[in-house]
């Protein structure tokens, strides 16, 4: 069992890295890629979104804040998994199809991925695990 002051810490931790997650998406995204593609600027806007929601409910530790992080972290988990998946797919394709050519955005995307594991994949997936199975509600 874990006191009220480690559940407070760690509330106000998780709104932290969701805020964080957020801006580093939005920034990211909006920010430093020269090209827009609906795609990534729809992918983008939902993840920031739901983080900026969560992290908001976390703070002010509204009684809607669990389920908007538990939807929050579905959301970002599910996007995150798919952008590194597809980000390693077109790797292992640009590295296959044109050998030492493709190598260096290969490299690229691979890094891509390395950097955004944290924030889309591992982070959702620890907050799907502090959070827990959803409680029922009494008959």
């Amino acid at each position: 069992m874990t006191s009220p002051l480690d559940r407070r810490l760690a509330r106000l931790t998780f709104a932290t890295a969701n805020l964080v997650a957020s801006a580093l998406v939005l920034l990211g995204v909006f920010g430093a890629l020269p090209a827009r593609w609906w795609v990534v600027d729809a992918g983008a806007g939902v993840a920031g979104g739901v983080l900026l929601v969560s992290a908001a409910g976390l703070f002010t530790r509204a009684r809607w804040a669990e389920r908007a992080t538990r939807l929050a972290s579905f959301i970002v988990l599910a996007l995150g998994l798919a952008l590194v998946a597809t980000l390693a797919l077109t790797a292992s394709w640009l590295w296959g199809v044109y050998g030492p050519l493709g190598r260096g955005g290969a490299m690229l995307l691979v890094l891509v991925a390395a950097l955004a594991l944290p924030y889309l994949v591992a982070l959702p997936a620890l907050q799907l695990v502090w959070i827990g199975a959803p409680r029922g509600r009494a008959r």
